[in-house]
């Protein structure tokens, strides 16, 4: 973790791959949410698994898994040690209930680093004609709590996010978009690139890096790297 200062607070940031890095400016910013949206396969937990294992070397991390993406085996692997699974402190989230009142518990959890993979899953699930006031306030009221536990611990917390194409204008969105957007400080979509293993990053929304920027990485044995060439 590496420490820096705005004005008289001292924040943190996260490296923990150097595509990303890059791509954010030198990691997940502490404080603050990120979120990594994208289709399946395109690396959202994987990038989640990369930010846990080298968290877990400074301390507690939160992971809440709703889709049963959590590979011990995966970590330990990008980590080079089993050790790191020890302070990974896994919340295996069945329904919206669930969800609802562990991200509750999470304000009395010390921790390095809180992951939700993937934060929309049981959102999606939920919401119908009927409740879609309620339900989208919950949501927010979730990202209310993470956001509040990131500020007063100066920690970051790293959302994943299922996307959908907007039927007006044609365009892939953040799941929730409005609410996410609102909630999230820096936003990167991840795309397929079109050959195997090969992945796009592209900053949608960040407090201090020009939006718009991509990178391409490939999801290798030991992480992520950065692509040697470039297909756009």
């Amino acid at each position: 973790m590496h420490k820096f200062a705005r004005g008289d607070k001292i924040f943190m940031r996260l490296p923990f791959s150097k595509p990303i890095d890059k791509l954010l400016g030198g990691g997940l910013e502490g404080g603050c949410i990120t979120t990594f949206y994208g289709p399946p396969g395109s690396g959202k937990t994987q990038i989640a698994l990369c930010a846990s294992s080298t968290a877990a070397k400074f301390g507690r991390v939160c992971f809440i898994d709703t889709e049963g993406g959590f590979s011990p085996e995966r970590v330990a692997e990008l980590s080079g040690s089993e050790d790191v699974l020890e302070r990974i402190l896994l919340f295996d989230v069945n329904s919206w209930e669930e969800q609802k009142k562990v991200i509750r518990k999470l304000e009395n959890v010390p921790c390095s680093l809180i992951v939700v993979d993937s934060f929309v899953t049981f959102w999606r699930l939920e919401i119908n004609e009927k409740n879609i006031f309620e339900t989208n306030q919950e949501l927010a009221r979730q990202l209310a709590i993470l956001n509040k536990i990131a500020r007063a611990k100066k920690i970051p917390v790293l959302l994943t996010s299922q996307v959908y194409e907007d039927l007006e204008t044609k365009r892939i969105e953040v799941s929730s978009r409005n609410i996410i957007k609102w909630w999230s400080k820096y936003l990167v979509e991840l795309l397929h690139a079109g050959r195997a293993n090969f992945r796009i990053a592209v900053l949608r929304k960040a407090k201090s890096q020009p939006e718009g920027r991509k990178i391409e990485f490939e999801i290798s044995k030991n992480g992520l790297k950065e692509a040697t060439f470039r297909l756009f």
